[in-house]
């Protein structure tokens, strides 16, 4: 399970990188255009063609990674209960997550199919949409691979409580989410 979990997590590391990129890459373009637009009378040809399909490299690419380190926006109502009765509640939500999930690999996948057979394109300069859309099933498929190694990480975690967690975010008490807390807003480096 370790070896899946690095493999699965470099991958999702290189992917995050490329997200990171792109993010960059259309600040700067971004720049240029309104830079050029208004002081070079200069516009880059297509821009919110091109714009709408490099977005969802930063908006799919990094999920399974963010899913990884489990920082998704979330409330964590179960942070003072004991860690026993918390994997069997990370458990549950992960096996709703990988339900939803499988539905929308699927669908996402017909939609990718459809765009490439019918030969979508944008409106303006008529870039093939399907490169984007076949972006989207596949993020979400290692994201289904990533909440398939932590369902796997739960139950060993929920057989074996003692044992030292892979494939799956820590469990932080609200003990030292308080201190990393206090640590932070003094600039102080992390003890731990």
């Amino acid at each position: 399970m370790r070896r899946a979990d690095a493999i699965q997590s470099h991958l999702e590391d290189g992917l995050n990188l490329i997200a990171a990129l792109a993010i960059f890459f259309l600040m700067f373009v971004g720049v240029v255009q309104i830079v050029g637009r208004t002081f070079f009378d200069f516009a880059i040809y297509g821009y919110i063609d091109w714009i709408e399909q490099a977005s969802v490299l930063f908006a799919f690419l990094g999920i399974a990674y963010a899913q990884r380190l489990g920082s998704h926006i979330g409330m964590d109502l179960t942070m003072g209960w004991r860690p026993s009765i918390r994997w069997k509640v990370e458990l549950f939500g992960v096996v709703v997550a990988i339900g939803i999930i499988s539905v929308l690999v699927y669908a996402s996948f017909t939609n990718f199919l459809r765009a490439y057979s019918i030969g979508d394109s944008t409106m303006d300069i008529r870039l093939p949409t399907w490169p984007a859309k076949l972006m989207v099933p596949l993020a979400l498929s290692l994201l289904w691979l990533r909440l398939s190694l932590q369902i796997w990480g739960y139950l060993r975690m929920i057989a074996h409580p003692d044992a030292e967690p892979i494939a799956v975010p820590k469990l932080v008490t609200i003990e030292t989410q308080v201190q990393d807390e206090i640590a932070e807003v003094l600039g102080k480096p992390d003890t731990r």
